[in-house]
């Protein structure tokens, strides 16, 4: 047999190398570079393009959606949780157990908070966009303050009406109910020093506690859980 052209040689590694060494972008302009040298033949340049469309459509391929993770409900019984008696921004008294068949939603913080505070408010949007409950499936939002000198009804009330693609219900109290209602669900919370203008913050827990139905606290959501995630764990209280 002959010698093999250079041709035909360029053809066969150019052939053998296409796969994970020629991007899509690659392999079209190998064909128009290979055309106009006029290296490959025209049956070879009819195999090469048909390859590089193969290797293309390969690369579009869509992966699969991606798995959410669906949280495993906890009983806490006795020791956490349970019902209370506050007062809401419309200076009513509000308790979990005027409300059976509704599950909660429940966060600590306070209207002066300048940053986890406004970020829990609007992640609950975020849950709420993407919660599908069936009629009659209600699920209650409760803003617990632990700074009830500053955060009165009238407070609360203006401050939740800049959330207000959120249906939050603001709750205050004395220093002694706010207390009872924290330890109670395991919060802790401390008063910063005050600046030269008497302004103070408040280091406080962040986590959103789940109430089902019952009035029982089954799981404790961290402030970044995606909102899907908490949105699973609202729907298995419904099933």
């Amino acid at each position: 047999m002959g010698a093999k052209k250079p041709g035909h040689q360029l053809y066969q590694s150019t052939i053998s190398n296409l796969t994970g060494l020629v991007t899509r972008t690659g392999l079209v302009t190998l064909v128009g570079l290979a055309t106009l040298t006029g290296l490959v033949t025209r049956t070879g340049l009819a195999i090469l393009a048909a390859t590089a469309l193969l290797l293309s459509s390969g690369c579009r391929a869509e992966p699969p959606p991606p798995q959410i993770d669906i949280p495993e409900l906890l009983d806490y019984g006795e020791r956490f949780g349970g019902d209370f008696t506050l007062t809401d921004q419309d200076e009513e008294r509000f308790n979990l157990s005027e409300y059976p068949g509704d599950a909660f939603l429940i966060f600590f913080g306070y209207t002066y908070c300048p940053d986890a505070c406004p970020l829990m408010l609007s992640m609950l949007a975020a849950v709420y966009d993407v919660l599908d409950l069936e009629p009659g499936q209600d699920v209650r939002t409760i803003y617990i303050t632990v700074d009830p000198l500053r955060d009165t009804p009238e407070q609360l009330r203006e401050y939740l009406a800049y959330f207000s693609t959120v249906d939050v219900r603001g709750l205050t109290g004395s220093r002694e109910e706010i207390d009872a209602v924290a330890e109670r669900y395991g919060v802790l919370y401390k008063l910063q020093e005050p600046n030269e203008a008497g302004h103070y913050l408040v280091a406080h827990t962040t986590t959103l506690f789940l109430v089902d139905r019952e009035g029982r606290l089954r799981y404790r959501f961290h402030p970044s859980d995606p909102p899907e995630y908490i949105a699973a764990g609202i729907k298995l209280l419904f099933e």
